[in-house]
């Protein structure tokens, strides 16, 4: 007979090797696994919930996340989430290292407090979208972000945060910076 003990730890390393197998396959494929559609009538895509995966990759890095929002059609402030030239999943979350009352864009959601997933069907409109913010954020500081591309996957960064820490999740996702038109500003250093 075997100690409850030992089977709870057998049974949590298995729930774990199911995350990271998830994590792994699911939000790196171009599948629409919890999908639906949001309702505007045909002009949208599927909006999945595929940001999470990629967010507990993060959270296993055991970088200081903080208060994630997974977005809804109705609650993403850029409005592209479903849309056809848009984004099928997006989350935002805080770091813990960014000083709030120094954050010049500090509404609950805001890149500029962490971070924002946005998952794409491609990995050429994750880099269009990164080059876009980048040029909008051109000669403005704080709103020029660090940007992060795996498959179609984008991950925006805090320009609060410093370039190592910025590196810590790139390595986390094994991701590969997005092209860039200039190099990105430290807001710390402005």
């Amino acid at each position: 007979m075997q100690r409850p003990g030992r089977v709870a730890s057998v049974a949590c390393g298995v729930a774990l090797a199911v995350v990271a197998a998830a994590v792994t396959f699911g939000v790196l494929s171009t599948d629409d696994a919890d999908g639906g559609r949001d309702g505007t009538g045909g002009t949208s895509r599927a909006v999945t919930g595929e940001a999470r995966e990629v967010l507990a990759r993060i959270e296993q890095a055991g970088l200081p996340i903080e208060q994630p929002i997974l977005h809804r059609p109705e609650t993403d402030p850029d409005h592209l989430l479903g849309e056809q030239d848009g984004y099928r999943s997006k989350l935002s979350f805080e770091d813990g290292r960014v000083d709030g009352g120094l954050v010049v864009d500090n509404d609950p959601g805001s890149v500029a407090l962490g971070g924002v997933i946005e998952v794409f069907d491609t990995p050429r409109e994750a880099r269009t979208r990164a080059q876009q913010l980048q040029r909008d954020a051109e000669g403005i500081p704080t709103r020029s972000e660090r940007a992060y591309v795996l498959r179609g996957v984008l991950l925006r960064l805090s320009p609060y945060l410093s370039e190592y820490q910025a590196e810590q999740y790139r390595r986390a996702l094994d991701a590969t910076p997005a092209p860039s038109a200039s190099p990105t500003s430290d807001v710390r250093e402005a």
